[in-house]
């Protein structure tokens, strides 16, 4: 279905040996932290700022733009709904790409550039508001039960796809992933009929995941206005509903997991061991993501009771930087083949899009060293921004007590995740 390719580059592609890598990284954080002490001592980020666009506003939220969005996004589900219904089993069947490398690992990009774009045009939401149109939600909760729920379901969904695609079995055939499409639908559309659209925000965890990459965009609505803002500012001024610690931790989580699954430590251990591979997956798959929750829960506590969540904005950055790390040369190469195949979802020979005669560049095979390069620069940039937001963050949960001290939990915790980011990414 989809090639090996996470993190192209290796240890021997960098440009210092690989112990040097590490503790630069590491010293890289640690000076950071102390230039910000010294200079950063006050909050900066407390209050949503930017450049009002309301020309811009009212070009995207008018009725034909948005109907012509929600639009296209449905064609192209329905596309690809055409591939997975009645397209071939086949690595040929463009619907796996699509799953694995559009929609996972092209949300990020695409959020980070485009903000909330995903809430906007999510089929979910359309064939939702459909569903409602005629009475509306049999069981609508109050403002206060949604305030409790938060995006807390997200988190099972989350490890539900992440499951899905690192550890069923049979994941690269049609019959699994028409299974999963349709809980996906009754859970998400099901969920809407009995309370309301809201609940896809909650439990789609494609948009779930796509709106916690968003805060880190530069485009931010201020009073419904579309404002041009400093992205960490954004980060650190978004909206924190319930349960986005335990997300974005999550989000951390799988990709970590991702990682260790391609190293030969894991892979000895599987080869080695009597148990059922499906069930050394679940058991690391769930493992590794309460390991990074909690580790940040612990820390984030440590720092400031009560700001869990808050600070969980700290983590964004991390969870851009090492997914573009990771998943750069999966997306490059099976994006181009996905687009390639989207021309004939059929397998009938179609040429729909022009595309289906083209062929993958694979360029990014000449150039191992800069993209080993790349992949490490996306590391420490993530942790670093990840250290000035957890600063900021901090300075008014701390509000003048314990500045440094309180600070140092969260500090070890970045260095710890720089650390283990970079050892997984470039173990043999």
């Amino acid at each position: 279905m989809i090639l090996p390719l996470h993190g192209l580059g290796s240890r021997q592609d960098l440009p210092l040996p690989f112990e040097l890598v590490l503790l630069g990284a590491a010293l890289a954080l640690l000076l950071s932290f102390g230039a910000l002490v010294l200079a950063w001592r006050r909050p900066r980020f407390t209050a949503q700022a930017g450049l009002a666009l309301p020309g811009l506003t009212r070009m995207v939220d008018a009725p034909v733009t948005r109907a012509l969005a929600r639009l296209l996004a449905l064609a192209l589900y329905g596309w690809m709904a055409l591939a997975l219904w009645f397209g071939q089993d086949r690595v040929t069947n463009p619907v796996f790409g699509f799953v694995f490398v559009w929609l996972w690992v092209g949300l990020v990009p695409v959020s980070l550039l485009f903000g909330s774009i995903w809430r906007l045009t999510n089929p979910l939401r359309t064939l939702a508001r459909l569903v409602l149109a005629p009475r509306g939600p049999l069981r609508p909760l109050s403002e206060a039960a949604w305030q409790r729920v938060g995006i807390t379901p997200g988190v099972v969904t989350l490890l539900g796809f992440a499951w899905l695609e690192l550890v069923q079995p049979g994941n690269n055939t049609l019959p699994v992933l028409r299974w999963w499409a349709v809980a996906w639908f009754v859970g998400a559309v099901g969920g809407s009929l009995i309370f309301g659209e809201r609940w896809v925000s909650a439990f789609d965890p494609f948009e779930v995941f796509a709106e916690r990459i968003a805060t880190l965009s530069p485009w931010q609505r201020v009073d419904g206005v579309l404002h041009l803002v400093n992205p960490l500012r954004h980060a650190c001024t978004a909206p924190v509903p319930r349960g986005t610690a335990a997300v974005t931790a999550t989000l951390l989580g799988i990709t970590a997991y991702d990682s260790f699954t391609n190293t030969t430590v894991w892979v000895g251990w599987v080869q080695t061991s009597t148990l059922p591979r499906t069930l050394w997956g679940t058991l690391g798959l769930v493992g590794m993501t309460v390991l990074v929750g909690g580790a940040f829960a612990l820390a984030a506590r440590a720092t400031a009771a009560g700001w869990t969540n808050r600070l969980a904005a700290s983590l964004v950055p991390i969870v851009v930087g090492y997914n573009f790390a990771h998943y750069l040369s999966l997306l490059v190469l099976e994006g181009q083949r996905t687009a390639i195949l989207a021309s004939d979802p059929l397998g009938l020979g179609w040429n729909v899009f022009g595309t289906a005669e083209l062929g993958v560049n694979t360029g990014i095979f000449d150039y191992p060293q800069p993209v080993a390069i790349i992949q490490l620069c996306a590391i420490v940039l993530g942790h670093l921004l990840g250290v000035l937001i957890a600063h900021d963050r901090s300075l008014v949960a701390l509000n003048g007590r314990r500045v440094i001290v309180g600070q140092l939990p969260m500090l070890m915790l970045m260095v710890g995740y720089t650390v283990a980011g970079l050892v997984l990414l470039f173990s043999p």
